[in-house]
């Protein structure tokens, strides 16, 4: 009688820690989507401000090759561009005024290198101008080149007190990309004190503050700035996510109700949303926010997850709707490890073993850590006969079991946070 009834302990306390753990990478998720939603956006390059003209006769050629280039990059012409910045780069004197600008032309191409040695040779020629310095700075941000974006802005001139901010701003920009939170703290910090209405300013610091787990210090900084730019979705959404993952559902609920009222396109605030009333036990009314936020004309991809997830939650009665909703998130989120999860969840209800087995195959492919896929997969192997298999799926289940939590939280946790945290454009100082 001792032995079953242990057993059925064991298995009791198991379904528990994967019904958390799936509970926090849901959370992790939420994350991903709505920081790479509030990070997303546009790197405005500083204006040129011309300085020392070269010769008349050199004016003129760089004036004919700046024009050149101009009409290449209209025409989509890159490489045609890129030929014309080369003669133009053999030029032994060059006006500040024209690097700047082909710079300019080049990063709002899409083509960063070209970019960069336009504004490399502007810094070297004129050490004492901010903007080339700064505009270097850039595109080495969006080449992803943070050592090089550092040095850059650590090199660059600050004579005016604009200058000082949006050197200290930048700096605490790439700090934040190259992982160095504390320090990305105090200078994102430093920049908003100066110039708390900068929405971007609010946006990068509230960020930094979630991926620090500072929950309420980043609630503070978003409340903050919303009241300077009450206009601002994205830092409105900031705010109701920081107090989603500080545990104070009812005001996430509230500040996303709002956010859906004033914004009723905005598909992140519907997600949110979605999730506080999911995680708060309301499944009819997160279904009901994931069918609305569907029906916009560009949905977030995790909505038809997240109806997918609601509609299993419920039971799985519509399991046609749920198969075709994780079917659509797949294709559209390539590496959603849940969506396979959920799927082969519904297949194994269903006793579509072969099915079952592989989506849950294709899950611990995608997520090795991820605790509830090894879980369902050592009882579908069970259940085709593969006690061996299954054996090791239930080994890597108890192997990560003590840290499962964690390590799923932060992983859902790094899905959103990559959704918000691409909204926050560089502006000109």
């Amino acid at each position: 009688m001792g032995l079953p009834s242990k057993l059925i302990e064991q298995a009791g306390q198991a379904a528990v820690r994967v019904r958390r753990a799936y509970r926090r990478r849901l959370i992790t998720i939420a994350i991903r989507v709505l920081c790479a939603t509030l990070c997303a956006g546009i790197i405005e390059a500083a204006p040129a401000r011309p300085q020392g003209p070269p010769p008349r006769s050199e004016t003129a050629s760089q004036a004919s090759l700046e024009r050149q280039i101009n009409s290449a990059l209209a025409q989509g012409k890159g490489s045609l561009a890129a030929e014309a910045l080369d003669k133009l780069l053999e030029g032994p004197q060059l006006d500040s005024g024209t690097l700047l600008r082909t710079g300019i032309a080049f990063a709002q191409s899409a083509m960063y290198a070209e970019a960069v040695r336009a504004f490399s040779r502007c810094a070297r020629d004129y050490p004492g101008v901010f903007e080339a310095h700064y505009n270097l700075a850039l595109a080495e941000l969006a080449r992803d080149h943070l050592a090089e974006a550092y040095a850059a802005i650590d090199r660059a001139p600050h004579q005016s007190e604009q200058e000082s901010i949006a050197r200290i701003y930048l700096k605490g920009k790439i700090e934040a990309g190259m992982g160095r939170l504390e320090q990305a703290q105090e200078d994102l910090g430093a920049a908003f004190e100066k110039d708390p209405g900068r929405e971007n300013f609010g946006l990068d610091l509230g960020l930094v503050c979630l991926q620090a787990h500072a929950y309420r210090q980043s609630e503070k900084v978003f409340a903050q700035s919303s009241a300077l730019n009450p206009h601002s979705s994205y830092l409105q959404l900031g705010l109701a996510l920081a107090q989603f993952l500080d545990g104070r559902t009812s005001q996430s609920l509230e500040a996303s109700k709002r956010l859906v009222d004033a914004s009723p396109e905005f598909s992140p605030a519907r997600l949110l949303l979605g999730f506080a009333l999911y995680f708060d036990g309301d499944f009819a009314g997160a279904l009901e926010v994931a069918r609305a936020g569907l029906e916009l004309p560009k949905p977030d991809p995790y909505l038809y997850y997240f109806e997918a997830a609601t509609l299993f939650k419920q039971h799985g009665a519509e399991r046609a709707q749920i198969l075709n909703d994780l079917n659509v998130a797949e294709r559209m989120i390539p590496d959603c490890a849940l969506c396979y999860v959920a799927s082969g969840k519904v297949h194994e209800q269903q006793n579509e073993l072969q099915l079952a087995l592989a989506d849950l195959e294709k899950a611990v492919g995608l997520a090795p850590d991820l605790s509830e896929g090894w879980y369902h997969l050592a009882a579908v192997y069970a259940r085709l006969g593969k006690a061996e298999e299954a054996g090791k799926a239930r080994e890597h289940f108890a192997a990560m079991k003590a840290n499962a939590d964690e390590r799923e939280k932060q992983m859902m946790r790094g899905v959103l946070l990559k959704s918000l945290g691409a909204q926050s454009p560089v502006t000109p100082p």
